[in-house]
């Protein structure tokens, strides 16, 4: 729930000076906070999705310094085409221990190809009483993955809204038989939509958790439709909180609180192509829709922490994209989130505070430099860093820049600005 406002903080003034063609030369930008009277969000940290093929431990400072709050496994098909198995689960306990015990999702598997593989509601129960013997906590567990595909890309047309209602009905008395105290979500569509839209209609009272995928492109739009798609975070949160609230679309859960998490989001689903995946508009947008969700109240599990083609934050050989750099600083905004905007719209702007300090993270989404200059009355600059897509891919980064000099954002970039209550 929202955190109480927080009325005892200063006037906050940020202003940008461009240099760039756009606002041309001189014109300064300001960047001013948002409403006053806006409800403070309490921020969490970011999630992922973690498979069993992943070199955690080879990578295990690198992981840790995200501060993952969440962990979502499988992760993506791997979960329509394997059994939950015992000894799946417990190498899943080794990985889940080491990245520190963040919140957990864990998908059964509904899908199956001629009848082949464990998808009965007995196996969902055998894996939730397999995973309390090996000490693993299971925050929900997600009946299947991406159901509105199976009918189109897994030929199977049988695989309607009303037969997946059917099927979590079904696991989920299942799974609540093996643990009273359980709790389980979906339906993980592939993006929102009518698919998801029917599920919540015909089944909304069996998800005490709501989940769904993001992928608004697959990475042949223009830069510009690309970064313009960041508007489908917030618009799908809202679309899905309106539809709840109204009996005619969610006649079987109302007066029943609605949690939300998009248990996979990337800018785009070809795990094949690297533009706007493992590139640089890639990692802003990837950073930018986890804040924004997290300012949303939603929980977000980035698709996916390591390993998968093009998309990682780490790729196939451990060596970090510049996503990783980006949400590495984005995973340092915690406590109360304040909003703050701006009038360039290629800087995207978060803060927040957290007792004596303020944090300021502003995302450059342009190929421009952009001077920027703080003034932030009853505060003090006391530090910045910035990562670029250069410094990531030298191995040096963050950028710790001179804050006794005017700061920039460099091109494609994300900075991280903070501030100490002035004494």
């Amino acid at each position: 729930m929202p955190s109480p406002v927080r009325r005892a903080l200063p006037p906050l003034t940020l202003a940008a000076a461009l240099t760039g063609a756009l606002a041309g030369a001189g014109q300064a930008v300001t960047v001013t906070p948002g409403d006053p009277q806006a409800q403070r969000q309490a921020l969490g940290g970011p999630g992922f999705n973690l498979g069993n093929w992943m070199p955690v431990v080879e990578a295990l400072p690198e992981l840790r310094a995200l501060r993952p709050a969440l962990l979502r496994w499988p992760g993506g098909n791997v979960g329509d085409e394997n059994d939950l198995t015992r000894a799946a689960l417990q190498t899943l306990k080794t990985n889940w221990t080491l990245l520190g015990e963040p919140d957990l999702i864990v998908q059964t598997r509904v899908f199956t190809r001629g009848g082949v593989g464990r998808a009965a509601p007995e196996d969902a129960a055998q894996a939730v009483r397999d995973a309390r013997e090996l000490g693993l906590r299971v925050a929900y567990w997600e009946i299947g993955n991406e159901p509105d595909l199976y009918a189109t890309n897994r030929s199977d047309p049988r695989w309607t809204p009303a037969k997946y209602c059917a099927t979590v009905r079904s696991q989920r008395a299942a799974i609540l038989a093996a643990d009273p105290q359980a709790r389980v979500a979906g339906p993980a569509t592939s993006n929102p939509g009518a698919f998801l839209d029917e599920v919540l209609r015909g089944c909304a009272d069996a998800f005490d958790l709501v989940t769904y995928h993001l992928y608004p492109t697959d990475g042949g739009a223009t830069d510009e439709a690309a970064l313009a798609s960041i508007k489908r975070v917030t618009g799908s949160v809202a679309h899905l909180r309106d539809l709840w609230a109204d009996p005619a679309t969610n006649p079987t859960a109302q007066g029943r609180e609605l949690k939300l998490a998009v248990t996979e989001f990337a800018l785009s689903w070809r795990t094949d192509r690297a533009r706007h995946l493992s590139d640089a508009l890639g990692g802003l947008w990837a950073t930018e829709a986890t804040l924004r969700f997290l300012e949303a109240g939603v929980r977000p599990a980035y698709f996916a922490l390591m390993g998968v083609g093009n998309h990682g934050l780490l790729d196939d050989a451990v060596f970090p994209r510049f996503g990783y750099g980006a949400l590495r600083e984005a995973a340092q905004l915690r406590g109360q989130s304040f909003p703050v905007t701006g009038d360039d719209p290629r800087v995207w702007l978060h803060a927040a505070t957290d007792g004596d300090h303020l944090t300021l993270l502003a995302l450059n989404t342009s190929a421009e430099t952009l001077p920027l200059t703080a003034q932030l009355d009853g505060w003090q600059v006391i530090g910045a860093k910035t990562v670029t897509p250069a410094g990531v891919d030298a191995g040096t980064f963050p950028t710790a820049l001179n804050i006794t000099r005017p700061l920039t954002l460099p091109p494609q970039s994300v900075t991280r600005v903070v501030f100490r209550r002035a004494p």
